[in-house]
């Protein structure tokens, strides 16, 4: 930790040796349960924007379907060229949309396309407050609102939304800030939804109940059926449905993409908790242990496919069959080696198709049943790659217990590339790993572009606020015997500090 960088916050390293001749191809992480991986979902469409307008047509749906506005619009955050950063639609009227901020003064026109975020987590730039009330012309509070947190201006982390109308909110004010004289004034800039608390007096963040995600499904042998497809409509299996919050009507006009023996560009037209109706057939060839699928597109502040975000570390007894500019095994001596990992959305960047690296990567064949994310690491001898897995309910168990995210890494070749040969065997010394995110990517291109404005996401990964003991879990395997496993060191986290500007989790 240190707190005088905020990026510094959030990354995750985790550090681990195995015993001589003790062979490791597979490996789960168990992130602490306030720990947050980016997962938003978006659509997109094309439409005109005039200079310093206050509205956009929408023209030409970038698919079918994809480009019709409701009232389930309302409060979703876009982005685009010329839309001013922060903006969320405050209206709908057939495909036009009224904007809570004009557009720029230049560089608007016809053909421009929009992002429109399926959260209504939001920025609000004309807000004033005197206590626990917010006032607020644009942000169009309603129901869906309570239970969001308030973040900026004199709110400390914690602070969330108890009550609504649709131009006020009253908020229970976190510990640490004195009640009556919390005030900001118009035009102040506040955040709403940048977390979820369970209920108006929760003291834990929940996971998001009313934004949609984007995220892959996976059927294969080894990491479990995640959907099935029939006729139209592609439901989760009891497996996915452990791992992944439930669905909702927030999914209801984004994109689907769905592999069997063909590959498939869907757009979802109707929502239950456990599955999508969609408004094609889907392919053949789904079975359960065959077929693949990504729902909705990346968020306007998901990391780019390639953004490097994590790095693994090793020092081991290499064997020359592999690298053979390495010693011999007998000589019982170690090398040290550090690759690098990008992330991959569950959609390809045009979101007309899966996302994830595939072709000659280890452990690209046994993906979880649902992730949110693959962390591909390219090597000059071999590829292999790990996931980003939600869990809702059971998995690893970690302290406080609830809804996390785990680091799956199905193939792990260092079984492949450790000396475990000769009479006696060798090596003696033990094999070392590290595995290193960052919470931000590492890139020379904009990690975040300007515009993009869903404030429920992070960029990679994001720490929410804590005090207690908390940690995470880890397993250790070989092929499907399981090596080792148990609970990462606990962090003891003393209660979140009182400052509006800063504050700090655990990492």
């Amino acid at each position: 930790m240190f707190p005088a960088l905020a990026p510094s916050q959030s990354g995750w390293k985790v550090a681990c040796t195995t015993d001589a001749l003790a062979k490791v191809d597979n490996i789960v992480f168990a992130d602490t349960s306030t720990a947050n991986w980016h997962h938003g979902a978006s659509r997109t469409v094309v439409a005109t924007l005039a200079n310093a307008g206050t509205t956009f047509t929408v023209t030409a749906p970038l698919a079918p379907g994809a480009g019709a506005l409701t009232a389930a619009d309302i409060r979703r955050p876009v982005s685009g060229t010329c839309i001013s950063g922060g903006a969320f639609i405050t209206a709908v009227s057939g495909n036009v949309a009224t904007l809570s901020k004009a557009n720029a003064a230049s560089g608007c026109a016809a053909g421009t396309t929009v992002t429109i975020e399926h959260s209504t987590s939001r920025t609000l730039q004309d807000a004033s407050c005197t206590g626990g009330v917010i006032t607020s012309a644009s942000a169009k509070f309603d129901a869906s609102d309570v239970g969001k947190s308030v973040a900026g201006g004199p709110f400390i982390v914690g602070s969330r939304i108890t009550a609504v109308t649709a131009t006020t909110a009253t908020v229970k004010i976190a510990a640490g800030t004195a009640g009556a004289t919390v005030a900001c004034t118009a035009p102040d800039v506040l955040q709403i939804g940048g977390a979820y608390y369970a209920t108006a007096t929760a003291a834990a963040p929940s996971w998001a109940t009313n934004d949609a995600w984007s995220f892959a499904l996976a059927n294969n042998a080894t990491g479990g059926q995640g959907f099935t497809c029939s006729g139209s409509i592609l439901g989760l299996t009891a497996t996915a449905q452990a791992l992944l919050p439930l669905l909702s009507s927030q999914y209801v006009g984004l994109k689907v993409t769905v592999a069997g023996a063909t590959t498939v560009n869907r757009i979802v037209t109707a929502a239950t908790a456990t599955s999508l109706t969609l408004n094609g057939a889907c392919p053949t060839g789904i079975t359960a242990t065959a077929g693949k699928a990504a729902v909705g597109q990346p968020g306007a502040n998901a990391p780019r496919v390639g953004n490097t975000m994590f790095q693994l570390g090793a020092l081991l007894n290499l064997n020359p069959t592999l690298v053979s500019t390495s010693d011999d095994c007998t000589r019982n001596t170690t090398e040290g080696f550090a690759v690098i990992g990008s992330w991959e959305n569950p959609h390809n960047p045009a979101g007309t198709a899966l996302g994830y690296s595939a072709t000659a990567v280890l452990g690209a064949t046994t993906q979880p049943a649902a992730s949110v994310g693959q962390v591909y690491i390219p090597t000059a001898v071999v590829s292999f790659a790990g996931f980003i897995r939600p869990q809702r309910t059971g998995g690893l168990t970690v302290v406080p217990a609830g809804s996390h995210f785990e680091y799956v890494m199905p193939t792990l070749p260092t079984g492949l590339s450790v000396c475990t040969t000769g009479t006696p065997a060798v090596p003696a010394n033990a094999t070392g790993l590290v595995f290193s995110f960052s919470p931000q990517v590492l890139t020379s291109s904009p990690a975040v572009p300007t515009g993009s404005g869903n404030v429920s996401d992070v960029t990679v990964r994001g720490l929410g606020p804590v005090s207690g003991s908390v940690n995470g879990a880890w397993k250790l395997f070989n092929g499907t015997t399981q090596v080792a496993t148990g609970n990462l060191p606990t962090c003891a986290v003393a209660a979140t500090t009182a400052t509006a500007a800063f504050n700090c989790g655990i990492g």
